[in-house]
């Protein structure tokens, strides 16, 4: 057998691996499914059915009234405040944590070591600090909220501090690691003249990171705005204080005034967003303390009753016992996060698939040929109806908060695991559909084009030219959803819709304290067990040829 078979029979072998892998994750989509509880039949029974048109019946008819639009822009103000005072905080805490967070790299010969006793606690300080982030970003933001209105009462208040501690984990890890991944000979260059751990920050760190951590940083105002719009569910103000009273009353119209409130509130601040990134940092300073002293002004937050609450210890160990009911409990709530992630990971990431290459332009309406053939008018205009339509379809899906779709598959089919699938699938299919049309316009033109010179559609240009180029890629952001997913179904349970959040929502209800520090503890070892695996597997997926490497977003 020559050289040339068994390169055939090895690519034959590689391809039948891939399918049956393809294969084996559908099934362990379905078991999960199957598991979990949840009875897609819901979604089509006559009382799903008959919700489902009672919603869509009073969405169709919002409430434009003078006195309500009135209200709506005023909670509309308070949720851009809110996000904006919290996204401050969060990069204030997210940079001071990742400074120390650092992993400074030191010359093979320094001329002066510093003692052992001060290395080894720097290292201590350093691994200390990586825990606090850890713990900050795996408690979600509806947690936070919940101890802060329990500790200075209801408000916007709660809002800003859940946001400025959970992004400012998520901000803190990834800071450090741009950093850290800077080009070494600058940093071993000041190393050498003896410079200081913040003259290298400074001069040698921050020069190359800047516009990537501004850029984040306005990334996270975009999602904190939103974030902003949904935790007044829990009486932390904002927009999401009318979603859930809207829901509650079953006053449709009410509620699709303010969906469309969120929805035209989020685009207008991406395009907002958009400028400053291209106006550079001076902008995005100026905008982000112009909204700090006016959300300061107008946001009327106890910040005192943060050190004078007379509220009873929130965590407690005290008198622990670890019963056969609640251990089962927990368990079970547990496994359910895990299979509803999941599911909801691998339906989103399906629709995602199908969706971003109709909204990515080299294959709708452009060409990876540098003078492509003209086509007619009409091919065109329908080329690129069917692109608007999906890039419309997607950012839809992605402006709308898991909670605020949680709230609504609540009312359609009822409290359950079934809800929080189908709210997390819902908007993960606009996070992952942006994702993946944006991995789409990175590949390069070459083989695209050469298949595309030789007559070939657009359909075989995407599976022979395209999809090769991408697919670890694909894979690798498709894992890292479901570790965001994981945290986000322990979001969605607080309103009945499943998982682990509906026993930290009941014991927060009832005050049971110790089940709470247990639940949160269970929680942070979860998403702490889930993120390592995920790194890890994700590493090994995108250290595959081809793969390019991965930057990837905390929201």
């Amino acid at each position: 057998m020559n050289a040339s078979d068994l390169g055939w029979q090895r690519e034959r072998h590689a391809r039948w691996r891939q399918y049956a892998l393809c294969l084996l994750i559908g099934l362990s989509g379905w078991l999960c499914l199957a598991l979990s509880g949840a009875q897609p039949g819901k979604l089509f029974d006559s009382d799903g059915l008959r919700n489902a048109g009672e919603i869509l019946s009073g969405m169709a008819h919002p409430d434009f009234s003078r006195d309500f639009m009135a209200r709506v822009v005023e909670l509309s103000i308070e949720s851009l405040l809110i996000g904006i005072l919290g996204t401050v905080m969060a990069v204030v805490l997210g940079t001071s944590l990742s400074f120390l967070a650092i992993t400074v790299p030191d010359l093979a010969d320094p001329p002066r070591r510093a003692p052992a006793w001060a290395r080894h606690s720097l290292d201590a300080l350093r691994w200390l600090i990586r825990l606090v982030l850890s713990v900050l970003r795996s408690i979600p933001e509806i947690v936070w909220a919940y101890i802060f209105v329990r500790l200075i009462g209801l408000g916007p208040g709660a809002a800003v501090l859940a946001i400025g501690l959970t992004v400012g984990g998520n901000i803190g890890k990834l800071y450090a690691e741009l950093a850290e991944a800077v080009e070494q000979r600058v940093i071993q260059a000041l190393r050498a003249t003896g410079a200081s751990r913040w003259a290298i920050f400074l001069h040698g760190v921050l020069p190359q990171v800047r516009r990537q951590w501004t850029g984040y940083a306005l990334f996270c105002l975009e999602c904190n705005i939103r974030i902003g719009t949904i935790l007044g569910v829990v009486g932390a103000g904002g927009l999401g204080s009318e979603i859930a009273l809207s829901l509650r009353y079953f006053q449709y119209d009410k509620l699709a005034t303010t969906l469309l409130a969120v929805l035209a509130f989020v685009v207008a601040l991406e395009l907002i967003s958009a400028q400053l990134r291209r106006r550079g940092l001076r902008w995005s300073l100026g905008f982000a303390s112009m909204g700090t002293i006016w959300a300061l002004y107008k946001l009327e937050i106890p910040w005192g009753d943060l050190f004078s609450s007379q509220a009873p210890a929130l965590f407690t160990f005290d008198h622990l016992v670890l019963d056969q009911p609640f251990v089962h409990t927990v368990v079970t709530q547990i496994g359910e996060t895990l299979m509803m992630a999941w599911v909801a990971t691998l339906v989103s990431a399906c629709v995602a698939f199908v969706l971003a290459p109709l909204a990515a332009t080299h294959l709708m309406t452009g060409s990876y040929l540098p003078d492509p053939p003209r086509t007619g008018a009409l091919s065109r205009l329908g080329r690129q109806s069917v692109k608007w339509a999906s890039r419309a379809l997607l950012q839809g899906t992605r402006v709308m908060p898991e909670l605020t779709l949680a709230l609504v598959f609540v009312v359609w089919v009822g409290g359950g695991p079934l809800a929080g699938i189908m709210a997390i699938a819902v908007h993960n299919m606009g996070v992952m559909g942006r994702l993946f049309a944006d991995v789409f316009e990175e590949v390069e033109s070459g083989p695209p084009g050469v298949l595309q010179a030789q007559g070939s559609g657009a359909m075989a240009t995407f599976l022979f030219g395209v999809l090769p180029q991408v697919k670890a890629r694909l894979a690798a952001f498709t894992l890292y959803r479901f570790e965001v997913n994981v945290r986000a179904t322990a979001m969605v349970g607080f309103v009945g819709a499943g998982g682990i959040g509906d026993a930290l929502n009941t014991a927060i209800s009832l005050f049971h304290m110790r089940d709470l520090s247990l639940l949160l503890l269970t929680m942070l070892l979860l998403v702490a067990v889930v993120d390592t695996i995920g790194d890890k597997v994700r590493a090994r997926i995108l250290s595959t040829p081809h793969a390019k490497p991965l930057l990837i977003t905390y929201a």
